[in-house]
């Protein structure tokens, strides 16, 4: 639990330090859902912090890198770091993980401020073994 503090606090301490706009989300994953908070996903490099929900607790960050850039649709690839603490273990360890997120963001609308995101990434974790994982959510990104 230590671990997943400390994973936080830096996640609050990353938000308060970005010099650009903030964006919020809903990132619905086969893994589990996922709340995000995060800097401009329309500049090169963005980062984003998510904060599992559900029956897991967990945090995660991510950096990720714009490979395409058009008006209405980004595809990007990234690089995550995540600490997952499962309240129905009897082990009450956490589990450290990497991530390699990749996926679009597409804003089809008037407005440019809210999106439409598709992810997929494999997880790389440490004790209970890896897997893949794919879903969809929304992005709203405060100008």
């Amino acid at each position: 639990m230590k671990k997943l503090l400390l994973l936080s606090l830096t996640l609050f301490a990353f938000i308060s330090l970005a010099k650009a706009q903030i964006s919020a989300g809903v990132n619905l994953q086969s893994s589990e859902t996922f709340v995000t908070i995060g800097t401009d996903p329309s500049k090169q490099i963005f980062g984003e912090g998510r904060i599992g929900t559900g029956g897991d607790i967990g945090v995660e960050l991510m950096g990720a890198y714009n490979i395409v850039r058009k008006d209405d649709v980004n595809f990007y690839l990234g690089l995550g770091l995540g600490l997952d603490d499962d309240r129905h273990r009897h082990d009450h360890g956490d589990d450290i993980y990497i991530t390699i997120p990749f996926g679009l963001l597409v804003t089809p609308f008037n407005s440019k401020n809210l999106g439409l995101v598709l992810e997929a990434a494999p997880v790389l974790a440490t004790d209970h073994g890896d897997y893949f994982r794919a879903g969809f959510g929304f992005k709203y990104t405060f100008r």
